[in-house]
């Protein structure tokens, strides 16, 4: 549940920073701003992996395992 909270509270922040970068009307403020929000995103997809990554990373490299053996059928066919 505190993951989703985070999700959303990033959503708004992203949403409140794409609404102010479109009022701006300097070229260099709305390449800040873009910065600004890629750097937030990416932030947070590193701190929610590392938080559950826990849970996620095991669960991807689960399905890899599983997916691997058809991969190589349809590789060899």
């Amino acid at each position: 549940f505190h993951m989703i909270r985070f999700l959303i509270v990033l959503i708004i922040i992203i949403l409140i920073l794409i609404i102010y970068r479109n009022t701006k009307k300097q070229n260099k403020s709305k390449i800040f701003y873009r910065n600004i929000i890629l750097l937030i995103i990416i932030a947070g997809v590193i701190f929610f992996l590392a938080t559950s990554g826990k849970f996620i990373i095991p669960q991807i490299l689960q399905i890899i395992k599983i997916a691997l053996p058809f991969l190589t059928k349809f590789i060899g066919v």
